[in-house]
């Protein structure tokens, strides 16, 4: 069996990371809700979330450059839908928020990280000359 590659090794890592922030936001999920802005905001986070982890995976199996950065760029976006749902949950002082404080770094963090190999991998296909637009992480 071939030992497995840094790069590999930073993969796995990275889609660990991932799926255990979505863990921690389903597990802190509550059961019920008093209000509807917090079954709406959680209804969102909890969706946003599963996708981060989900569209990593898909990410690894892309068929092409162009297909893996379009694939990360909407991780992306699903990390920062992600935040923004869990200041909503912090700043409207939501049901269930206060667990939360370290979900929202995190998610900061997903998003720094999805960025700079978004900006990476465009500024690659960019100098192979693949004619792609220059997309805005």
């Amino acid at each position: 069996m071939k030992p497995i590659t840094a790069a590999r090794q930073r993969t796995l890592a990275l889609q660990e990371r991932a799926l255990k922030f979505t863990t921690s936001v389903n597990l802190a999920c509550p059961g019920q809700f008093s209000n509807l802005p917090s079954a709406t905001v959680w209804g969102q986070l909890v969706r946003a979330a599963d996708s981060v982890s989900n569209n990593l995976v898909e990410a690894e199996d892309a068929s092409s450059t162009a297909d893996f950065l379009y694939k990360i760029e909407l991780t992306l976006r699903e990390a920062k839908e992600s935040r923004m749902c869990l200041v909503k949950l912090r700043l409207g002082k939501l049901d269930g928020f206060e667990p939360l404080a370290a979900a929202e770094d995190e998610a900061g963090q997903l998003c720094a990280i999805f960025a700079a190999i978004a900006i990476k991998v465009a500024n690659r296909l960019q100098q192979e000359g693949n004619p792609r637009r220059r997309s805005k992480p």
